[in-house]
């Protein structure tokens, strides 16, 4: 099979409602992220939300920060306004799904790792699991966290089957990035298909050639001088704005876990926000 191009006329992207009843797959499992995530938002009516379409059986885990300010995050810029409370910590627990912190900071010493030494140890527990950059980190967490599941972040870029046969030695599982989803030579060609993560859907890190962000969140997150940025004025590419990828075609290569990001510009989502928070008050948690 021919190696496909992350061209326009030659993808594995499709309509939103194709990607909708390409979930309705109950052998498909999804990590979801909290980015849109609020304190007055319970977790099982988020999840109902910003993802409606998809069954809470299917939600393995949901990645993201918790309200402790861990200087290991990474990925994107922190806030707490926009973090893990205890209650929703709870609706996790309730829901029975797992949480996946996002530890994918560039930068690691001794000193961050002992500065969130308390976070690790509190949600250390079989099935909780740790989205790395720093091979350093993930080496000490083997050692002083073995219960956690270790991923190997989308941010380390591990697009040659090279990379990711080295990454499985280290990491339970690796994360694809979401442009080697339009690569049919490259995914029929990866090992341990069931301990890669592929991206169901995406935005501007699909397209983008550089990536160069995630460093400067790093920087920013760790008190560093902010060096790296955004290369959309440097690098000009089209805005595609919410992207989906074919989940049947790519389950049929041997592909069951997906990770989401919520599309927090659609109206339809603003406005059941909108009718949650009137109803809400006496709303108790989904189970």
């Amino acid at each position: 099979m021919s190696k496909m191009k992350n061209t326009p006329d030659s993808h594995n992207r499709v309509s939103f409602t194709t990607f909708i009843e390409n979930t309705r797959n109950p052998e498909l499992k999804f990590t979801v992220s909290t980015r849109g995530i609020r304190p007055d938002i319970e977790m099982g009516i988020y999840l109902k939300i910003f993802y409606m379409y998809l069954p809470l059986e299917q939600i393995q885990s949901v990645f993201g920060g918790t309200t402790f300010n861990s200087l290991l995050y990474g990925g994107r810029p922190t806030s707490t306004s926009y973090a893990l409370t205890n209650e929703h910590l709870q609706g996790l627990e309730d829901l029975h799904i797992k949480l996946a912190l996002t530890l994918s900071n560039h930068y690691f010493n001794e000193e961050v790792y002992q500065q969130s030494y308390s976070l690790l140890k509190h949600h250390h527990k079989s099935g909780n699991m740790l989205n790395i950059v720093s091979d350093k980190l993930a080496q000490r967490l083997r050692r002083d966290f073995p219960d956690y599941t270790l991923n190997a972040s989308i941010i380390k870029n591990l697009n040659t089957p090279e990379k990711v046969t080295s990454g499985l030695g280290l990491y339970d599982n690796v994360v694809v990035p979401m442009d080697k989803n339009d690569d049919d030579a490259f995914l029929n060609g990866l090992p341990q298909k069931d301990r890669i993560i592929l991206f169901g859907n995406a935005k501007c890190a699909y397209n983008c050639p550089a990536r160069t962000c995630y460093a400067g969140f790093s920087q920013e997150i760790q008190g560093k001088p902010v060096a790296a940025h955004c290369s959309k004025g440097t690098i000009p590419r089209p805005d595609l704005g919410q992207v989906y990828f074919n989940l049947e075609k790519l389950h049929k290569m041997g592909f069951s876990t997906f990770k989401l990001i919520p599309d927090k510009s659609e109206q339809l989502v603003k406005e059941a926000i909108a009718r949650t928070l009137q109803n809400a008050p006496n709303t108790s948690q989904n189970k």
